[in-house]
């Protein structure tokens, strides 16, 4: 902790100086270049969602120094003309650099929180779902029950009808007892009319328990596509947050979500021979464990040259090295050949000016939904 408030200290007291110092820039100055813009973007988000949590201050306020810094440096190398030293251009990148990724895996870990808090909700839900489900199943033994005791009562309508002719039958062949067999249909039909009237009632009852049995059915796959939905949107988020421990530069481009790592660190050339490093060997691994965990995604890798044409760096010889490591993913991880494709750009697609060669010496990950 003691490190951390002495850097804060001399990171606060060389802003402060920088800030102090008055600089003549002309009217014509060009916007921050956009990785300060994007550095600057990414520790307002962290202020922003960071604020109540202030087990973060310390890592928060190393990010804002970072960002102060490259702030300054960049206010401090501006010419007359509005415009940045390209000496000074590495540093300020660097420093702006290094502020948006403390940011971002700050970002991670306020993400994590959410999630967290996320699946307390969706506990909850769950239980709130069961109980319905209770309920849900109580009905339908209820339903059950009713239908149960319709049909009882439609045997005894039966029943009751088949004494109905039976007397009727009775009457017709004894006439001396008239009286007394009109007074037993009588009473007989007035069972039978009660016996229809519980019928109609229970029917009806039936219904009704029938159409909200429907209504639960409605609710309960409202909630399952719901947490579906919400297990879907929650393993991305993990896996976006597996992907950000590779150690590479994480954005999330048109393509997919891309990692991007210096090719030094992936690999070893001396003259015609190309092998992994021990870093390379390692990021492969976690590559394949992280699409064995996560099969619904696949790889597009490119393997980049620095900004200049040279036999050594072009399309050929950069997809020879992409065709290299996608072997090593495709045999260490036991991979399918359809789930890694890979290309060498060349010298085609330079992120940094032709003197930064080990800036563009880049091996680029990026992940596709299958």
């Amino acid at each position: 902790m003691s490190r951390l408030i002495r850097a804060a200290v001399i990171c606060s007291l060389i802003a402060g100086l920088t800030a102090i110092i008055p600089l003549s820039v002309s009217a014509s100055d060009e916007p921050l270049p956009a990785y300060l813009q994007q550095a600057q973007s990414a520790v307002a988000q962290v202020l922003s969602k960071g604020a109540d949590l202030p087990a973060l201050n310390d890592d928060i306020l190393i990010a804002q120094n970072s960002l102060r810094n490259a702030e300054a440096e960049y206010k401090k190398n501006l010419g007359w003309s509005g415009k940045l030293d390209q000496k000074a251009e590495p540093t300020v990148r660097y420093l702006a650099e290094a502020a948006r990724l403390q940011a971002a895996v700050l970002l991670a870990r306020i993400g994590k929180q959410d999630q967290d808090k996320e699946k307390s909700r969706l506990d909850g839900l769950i239980t709130v779902t069961k109980s319905k489900i209770k309920v849900f199943d109580d009905l339908v033994a209820q339903v059950k029950a009713l239908k149960k005791q319709s049909a009882d009562q439609t045997s005894q309508i039966t029943s009751l009808n088949a004494k109905v002719a039976s007397l009727t039958a009775e009457l017709s062949a004894k006439g001396s007892v008239i009286t007394s067999s009109d007074q037993k249909t009588g009473e007989l039909l007035k069972a039978l009319d009660e016996q229809k009237k519980a019928t109609a009632s229970s029917e009806q009852r039936v219904a009704a328990l029938t159409q909200e049995l429907e209504g639960l059915k409605q609710q309960t796959a409202q909630l399952q596509a719901t947490g579906e939905q919400l297990a879907a949107e929650k393993r991305i988020k993990a896996f976006e947050a597996e992907a950000g421990k590779l150690g590479g530069i994480v954005k999330t481009t048109s393509a997919g979500l891309s990692v991007t790592f210096p090719r030094s660190q992936m690999l070893k050339t001396t003259g015609k021979s190309t092998t992994l490093t021990p870093a390379g060997t390692t990021t492969i691994v976690r590559l394949a464990d992280l699409l064995k965990t996560y099969p619904e995604y696949r790889i597009k890798l490119r393997v980049h040259g620095f900004g200049q044409p040279s036999r050594h760096e072009d399309a050929a010889a950069t997809d020879q090295m992409a065709r290299f490591i996608r072997e090593g993913l495709l045999t260490k991880g036991k991979l399918e050949q359809a789930t890694v494709e890979a290309l060498g750009v060349g010298s085609a697609e330079p992120v940094y000016p032709k003197g930064n060669v080990e800036g563009n010496r880049r091996v680029e990950i990026i992940f596709v939904k299958k």
